[in-house]
């Protein structure tokens, strides 16, 4: 940048200064808009809206960084769909598996509650419907509507709600909580 600023000081000792005054502002113009561009053209990894798994969706830009990484399938339901998929399709296994015995749940949360009726929580206890979009991803898994993540990986979110969920094995960066799992969520559900 200095040798830049030393060019321009040359140029306004220069015989012909308008015209080389108007090509300094534009050199001065390009040097503030273009580092402009770059920041408001870079999205956050949780607004990419692609079909990734966690760990891929933390990593900033990898849609445009990786062009050749195939996507996954994310076609599952929200938890709106799943409240009454088992009246209306017949799906009984969310009404007949414990919220608890797919995830940890030691500190009582949801006690003796069907995934299905966590999902019917709407925030009442479960403010950022983390339980709800869990239970939602655990059945759109069970359809075998997603690939992009296990079960494992499900209860690794919920074990990490307060503490600290890490989509990037053995990185401490970036630490996601609840709401920034359930925005993830979101993005494997249409």
């Amino acid at each position: 940048m200095n040798e830049l600023n030393s060019q321009l000081e040359q140029l306004d000792g220069a015989a012909d200064g308008s015209r080389l005054a108007g090509r300094r502002r534009f050199v001065r113009g390009v040097g503030v808009v273009v580092p402009a561009v770059l920041t408001v053209g870079t999205r956050s990894a949780l607004a990419q809206g692609g079909c990734l798994s966690p760990s891929a969706s933390a990593s900033i830009n990898l849609l445009h960084s990786r062009p050749d990484r195939p996507g996954g399938i994310c076609t599952g339901r929200t938890p709106g769909y799943w409240q009454n998929a088992a009246n209306n399709f017949g799906i009984l296994w969310a009404r007949d598996t414990l919220f608890g015995s797919v995830f940890n749940t030691v500190n009582g949360e949801f006690p003796n509650k069907t995934i299905e009726q966590v999902i019917r929580e709407n925030g009442s206890q479960d403010p950022q419907q983390l339980g709800a979009h869990l239970g939602a991803a655990w059945c759109n898994l069970q359809m075998g509507w997603v690939n992009v993540f296990s079960v494992a990986t499900l209860k690794a979110m919920w074990d990490g709600r307060n503490l600290g969920y890490y989509p990037v094995a053995g990185a401490t960066t970036p630490v996601w909580y609840a709401a920034d799992i359930v925005t993830y969520l979101k993005t494997t559900m249409t």
